[in-house]
């Protein structure tokens, strides 16, 4: 379980048939150049979304990691979900790079 210092974004506690999920982002491999020096600022998205609604619960990122195409995050974050009706995206960006 997270630690009481740790927030858990998407459903609140008194949803019913629910499950905190931990997600660890470790790390990109080889991740695609995107800046014209040959390097990347990359960072994660992760989305929490309602399955058949298509409707975005919760939205986190990892911090930029500047100037590298092999970052190495390793950050948790934790969802309480209903794993029946939830879906988790996870999209790397490049900082630099207009969204």
């Amino acid at each position: 379980m997270a630690a009481n210092y740790e927030p858990i974004y998407g459903l609140s506690e008194d949803e019913h048939e629910t499950r905190v999920l931990r997600v660890k982002v470790i790390a990109g491999i080889d991740l695609a150049k995107k800046d014209i020096i040959g390097a990347s600022d990359p960072y994660v998205k992760l989305s929490l979304y309602v399955a058949d609604e298509n409707r975005e619960l919760a939205l986190v990122q990892t911090k930029t990691i500047k100037k590298t195409l092999n970052p190495k995050w390793n950050e948790e974050f934790y969802f309480r979900v209903c794993p029946q009706n939830h879906r988790l995206l996870f999209e790397v960006f490049d900082e630099n790079r207009l969204r």
